[in-house]
């Protein structure tokens, strides 16, 4: 467990509304004190019950991420990729904070919900219950890390308002039961934003100086700094140019392809302020890499066809 709220749990800290909303760990402390109590049930450390949440977690974003691909195009061995996106994430968590596997699940669950909206063609309630339950959940998970939940309200509202405006303007159907769904989180959830925004700010020194100097908790904390993080952020960027590139004729046509180029680009851009919010680029990158190996595939089958084609017809002469 991270440190506040080990802190606030050996201090016997009270769950109420007044904490959640005036304490700046009140709803991270909130969403993890389930471990606590299975871990006083059990007499074991919170640490153990954690780790076994992390491995849940892990199956939840392989789960998550392999039905987002296939909502895309089909796969021939679902299992196949859950596995290795379940093995990539457990290993990346031997080396993160307990806090940002929360985010990773949030936003793994958040692009499952949005693709399941794009794809699913009926605006019945129960088809849209799925995708506001998953997402409202994922609002919740994002809460670990004031980086990560200030990223994830910004991205979050914005993808799904730009969802409800490609929806009314292609007059597919309304998303009642997620716009009301949203919009009462929305309530709910900006005094808690606004609060870590303002207390972020003031951690830094309040005011514009304030806001500049955020900046040297992200990726212009000095060049040499961090080295690590600078070269992760240079991949996802190159991954991100690439994906643009290849599918810039169909990028505002196909809002899957879209959403997730616009997620990527926005994590990057908000590094700048946190080192969490890259790492929540995982998520994006690896559908990024599962969309370009198909279309790289297609491409390289092609190549391949046409130089048996140029072969066969030397040949022939």
């Amino acid at each position: 467990m991270w440190p506040q709220v080990q802190t606030l749990y050996e201090a016997g800290f009270s769950i109420n509304l007044k904490s959640i909303y005036l304490h700046p760990h009140g709803l991270r402390y909130t969403l993890v004190y389930p471990i606590y109590l299975v871990a006083e049930l059990l007499q074991v450390s919170p640490d153990i019950i954690l780790s076994l949440a992390v491995l849940a977690m892990c199956v939840m974003i392989s789960h998550s991420l392999s039905r987002c691909i296939t909502l895309h195009r089909k796969l021939t061995n679902i299992w196949k990729v859950n596995f290795f996106v379940f093995l990539f994430f457990a290993v990346l968590t031997l080396f993160m904070n307990g806090r940002l596997i929360y985010g990773l699940c949030a936003y793994s669950l958040m692009f499952y919900g949005l693709f399941l909206l794009v794809k699913d063609k009926e605006a019945t309630i129960e088809k849209q219950a799925l995708p506001a339950c998953l997402i409202s959940l994922a609002i919740l998970f994002s809460s670990s890390s004031s980086g990560v939940a200030i990223s994830f309200y910004a991205i979050s509202f914005s993808s799904i308002c730009i969802y409800l405006l490609y929806d009314f303007r292609q007059k597919i159907r309304i998303h009642y039961p997620v716009i009301i769904s949203m919009f009462i989180f929305f309530l709910l959830y900006t005094p808690i934003i606004l609060f870590l925004i303002n207390k972020n700010l003031a951690f830094f020194g309040g005011g514009f100086d304030g806001f500049l100097l955020m900046t040297q908790h992200g990726m212009l904390n000095g060049l040499d700094d961090h080295l690590v993080f600078k070269v992760l952020c240079f991949g996802f960027t190159a991954l991100l140019a690439c994906f643009v590139y290849f599918y810039r004729n169909s990028l505002t046509r196909d809002p899957l392809l879209f959403f997730t180029a616009y997620c990527m680009a926005l994590m990057i851009l908000l590094s700048l302020f946190a080192f969490s919010i890259l790492m929540m680029a995982f998520i994006p990158a690896i559908l990024m890499t599962a969309f370009l190996s198909n279309r790289l595939s297609i491409i390289g089958k092609l190549f391949f066809e046409r130089y048996l084609t140029s072969t066969h017809s030397i040949g022939s002469k």
